[in-house]
């Protein structure tokens, strides 16, 4: 069984209110192929890449929004995981807390908590989440500097 998160960046004025209107905006990516390249996609890893985000001081921005923050919507069926919707706004919330919260930063706190599972030299996990935190800050810093609002979607 493989899950996954993919995200998009959308027009702030497209930016879907259902679960639908999730649905329609990866309609045109139904296997690897298909995937834009400026989209988002973290296979496996992105619960522990939530981990390490939520390892920033208190106040210190909205560790939530890069991976699981956003609006919730529920498939009605109860089939799908649920979608994840973020505004513009939120959108240039999610780049600046990247932005101020730099990857070793983060590890520090994070090391011991994200990489005990894995069976793998420290330093080969902290290259792999190395890899993740700099794409999930590109995807944000693009589509913040472009004013696009961000739609996510869990396949399990």
């Amino acid at each position: 069984m493989s899950f996954s998160m993919q995200a998009r960046a959308v027009p702030a004025t497209g930016l879907p209110q259902n679960f639908a209107g999730v649905a329609a905006v990866f309609a045109d990516t139904d296997d690897e192929l298909d995937r834009l390249e400026t989209d988002l996609n973290i296979s496996k890893d992105f619960s522990e890449v939530h981990k390490l985000c939520l390892t920033a001081p208190p106040g210190q921005g909205s560790c939530e929004l890069p991976i699981f923050g956003g609006a919730i919507h529920e498939d009605p069926a109860g089939i799908e995981a649920p979608s994840v919707t973020l505004e513009a706004g939120e959108v240039r919330e999610a780049a600046e807390f990247l932005r101020t919260h730099p990857f070793d930063e983060l590890w520090r706190a994070a090391a011991d908590g994200v990489a005990a599972h894995w069976s793998l030299p420290e330093p080969e996990v902290r290259a792999v989440f190395a890899h993740h935190y700099r794409r999930v800050l590109d995807f944000y810093e693009r589509a913040a500097d472009s004013g696009d609002a961000v739609v996510k979607r869990f396949l399990y």
